[in-house]
């Protein structure tokens, strides 16, 4: 017996009209396999509304109802906690609007979910680069999640277990509404102009003792522009994201102030390990030296003291 599933596909956007229509072009063509109920939620954090025409030309193009809601100020916190609230579906995929789906994507999530029961389940992220010559190493591993694992691989965001080669994220992942996203506004608004309220969530979901899994099939293929494998906005991402690391794992200690000072700490002992290799990565020089610099960002990161970078705001790579 087919076990029913009811799910809500949420994908929030911001000025980027085009993305948005390829994003919603590999939905509209996917097979909805049978005892699948669903709809998609296109969360719209632009200011002028300028995605709505966009997913109004989607209507009555797939059995799935697509629709559009808006979420203000800009900030990605406030975006994905409107398409939380404004959902309510057992089950809730994030998607971004840079991604399309692989041919048999959503056959592949139904089949995970009816086959390994799990309260987020993630799947990969291919990237195609406008440039690739400018995609470096460290840059590839940062938009691309890629695993040699099998269905139901457990996943960590942290601690001695944690997958070294990725980051756990919201795109690309279904989570249990009960198990993770039962609190109003799941997603901290401090993290929303600079990044990390995904990871930050992870390591909630984590310490709370939930599971997350893999689900190798249910591929996504990302768009990352030329803008995002700039180096000088490479080393502010891995600034911000190295405050944001911080904050997430602060937050989980019961003694939060102590644990950031210890991170802190170890941030020093790291800063001091990178200027030793810095005369080497600066004679390699391109790639090495790039993302030698994006280390060094990031592990200033740790060690600041003000809030999050605010990326988005002061650069915002979305609308580009």
């Amino acid at each position: 017996m087919t076990t029913p599933i009811s799910l809500a596909i949420v994908l929030c956007t911001f000025n980027r009209n085009d993305l948005l229509r390829e994003a919603l072009e590999s939905l509209v063509t996917q097979t909805i396999p049978d005892g699948v109920e669903a709809g998609v939620t296109v969360v719209d954090n632009s200011n002028d509304g300028a995605a709505r025409a966009t997913v109004e030309s989607f209507a009555g193009r797939w059995r799935i109802p697509v629709r559009w809601i808006e979420a203000h100020p800009p900030n990605i916190s406030v975006a994905r906690n409107v398409g939380v609230a404004k959902t309510s579906e057992p089950f809730l995929v994030f998607l971004d609007d840079d991604e399309t789906c692989e041919p048999g994507w959503f056959e592949a999530l139904i089949a995970a979910m009816r086959a390994c029961p799990a309260d987020v389940l993630v799947g990969p992220v291919l990237s195609d680069y406008e440039r690739p010559d400018l995609a470096t190493p460290a840059t590839r591993q940062l938009f691309t999640r890629a695993l040699d694992l099998p269905l139901g691989a457990p996943l960590y965001a942290y601690g001695p277990n944690k997958q070294t080669t990725i980051s756990l994220a919201t795109n690309n992942a279904v989570f249990s509404r009960a198990a993770t996203l039962d609190e109003t506004g799941p997603f901290d608004l401090a993290f929303g102009d600079g990044g990390g309220e995904d990871f930050d969530l992870f390591c909630r979901i984590q310490q709370r003792g939930r599971s997350v899994r893999w689900m190798p099939d249910a591929k996504v293929r990302a768009r990352v522009s030329a803008t995002r494998c700039d180096p000088a906005y490479q080393r502010k991402r891995a600034f911000a994201g190295g405050q944001a690391y911080a904050a997430a794992i602060a937050r989980l200690s019961a003694r939060p102030l102590l644990e950031r000072w210890r991170l802190r700490a170890v941030a020093a002992v790291q800063l001091a390990l990178l200027t030793m290799r810095a005369p080497l990565a600066w004679a390699k020089g391109g790639h090495d030296a790039a993302d030698h610099a994006s280390r060094v960002a990031g592990v200033l990161g740790k060690l600041s003291f003000g809030g999050i970078f605010p990326l988005y705001r002061a650069n915002d790579p979305r609308s580009g």
